[in-house]
C-alpha cells in the first residue's frame, strides 16, 4: 500500500513510522508547500518520496492521510474528493469533526473518506517529534462510520488494530462535546496558567528554581503548537464555549468560597473534584 501523508509531523509521521513497523507499507510519500519539511522527514525515514504538487501526490497513492491543521483539512478535503479514483481511501486525523463532515456530507466521493481522530499526541511537533510507539494502547475515534464504504473501513481499522490501537465510534457532535471537555478545556487552562504566571513572574530562572511537578505537568499542553490549536479553538467553538462555561462556573464557585472562609464547603468542594481518581488511575 502507498500512502501520501498530508502533514509529516508528530501525527503523520509517527502512523507512518507505525506502519512501516508492522509492514503494512509497501510506500511512504508526503506532501508539503514546505519543502524544508518534506526534506526533514526523508532524512528521518518517515518517508521516502516528497511531493511539492498535491495532485502528483494523489495520483501516485492509494491512501491519503491528512494529518495537519483542521481548518485546512476544512478547505482542501472537498477539492481531495474532487480529484480521487473510486479505489482510494482518505482519511483525516484533525481533533474536531462536526465541520469537516457537514463539509464533505453530500460530495459524491464521501463514501471514500473516513473521519478519525487519534487520541494520542505530545507536547511536541514537527518531523522530529515523531516516534513509531506513539499509538500503542491509544484510542482511534471514528466519526460517521455509516457514511464510509464499508470495505474501506475495514481495511482502516485492520490498519489501527494492528498497530495496537483500539477503536470507538460516535457522531461527530458527540465527539466534539466530548473533546471540548476533555482535550480542549485542558489545553485553554494550560494556556491560560502560563499566560498568568509569566505575566507575572518576568525571571524565567524564578519560575525554574521554585516550579515543582505539578507545576511542570499542568502547564506542559502550553508547549504546543498554536499553529495546530487556535484552528482547534475556532472550528469547535460551540462546544468550547460550553465547556468554558463549566470550567468558569467551578472557579468562580471556588473563589467565593475562599473569600468566605468556607473551610466546610473548601472540603467538599476539593473532595468532588478528586473523585476523578474513580477514572483516571
Amino acid at each position: 500500500m502507498k500512502v501520501l501523508f498530508v502533514g509529516t509531523g508528530l501525527i503523520g509521521g509517527s502512523f507512518s513510522l507505525a506502519m512501516q513497523k508492522h509492514g503494512l507499507l509497501s510506500e511512504a510519500g508526503g506532501f508539503s508547500r514546505k519543502e524544508s519539511n518534506l526534506d526533514r522527514s526523508v532524512e528521518l525515514g518517515l518517508i521516502s518520496k516528497k511531493f511539492t504538487n498535491l495532485e502528483d501526490g494523489i495520483k501516485w497513492a492509494d491512501w491519503v492521510i491528512l494529518s495537519i491543521p483542521v481548518d485546512v483539512i476544512d478547505q482542501m478535503l472537498p477539492g481531495i474528493l474532487d480529484m480521487i479514483r473510486e479505489e482510494q481511501v482518505i482519511v483525516d486525523f484533525g481533533s474536531t469533526k462536526g465541520k469537516i463532515c457537514e463539509t464533505v456530507k453530500s460530495h459524491e466521493a464521501r463514501a471514500r473518506f473516513i473521519a478519525a481522530h487519534p487520541i494520542a499526541g505530545t507536547e511536541y511537533s514537527g518531523p522530529e517529534a515523531a516516534f513509531a510507539s506513539l499509538f500503542e494502547e491509544k484510542l482511534m475515534i471514528i466519526c460517521e462510520d455509516g457514511q464510509s464504504n464499508p470495505a474501506a473501513l475495514m481495511q482502516f481499522e485492520k490498519v489501527c488494530k494492528t498497530i495496537g490501537m483500539k477503536l470507538e465510534y460516535m457522531d461527530a457532535e458527540a465527539h466534539d462535546r466530548h473533546l471540548a471537555y476533555i482535550s480542549h478545556l485542558s489545553h485553554i487552562t494550560s494556556y491560560s496558567l502560563s499566560n498568568a504566571v509569566l505575566d507575572k513572574e518576568k525571571d524565567g530562572q524564578v519560575i525554574l528554581e521554585l516550579a515543582g511537578s505539578g507545576f511542570a505537568s499542568t502547564v506542559r499542553l502550553a508547549k504546543s503548537s498554536p499553529e495546530m490549536w487556535a484552528p482547534i479553538f475556532m472550528e469547535n467553538k460551540k462546544m468550547v464555549l460550553e465547556a468554558l462555561d463549566a470550567f468558569l462556573s467551578n472557579t468562580a464557585e471556588f473563589k467565593r468560597l475562599l473569600e468566605a472562609d468556607d473551610l466546610d464547603g473548601m472540603f467538599q468542594f476539593l473532595e468532588k473534584g478528586r473523585a476523578i481518581k474513580r477514572v483516571i488511575k
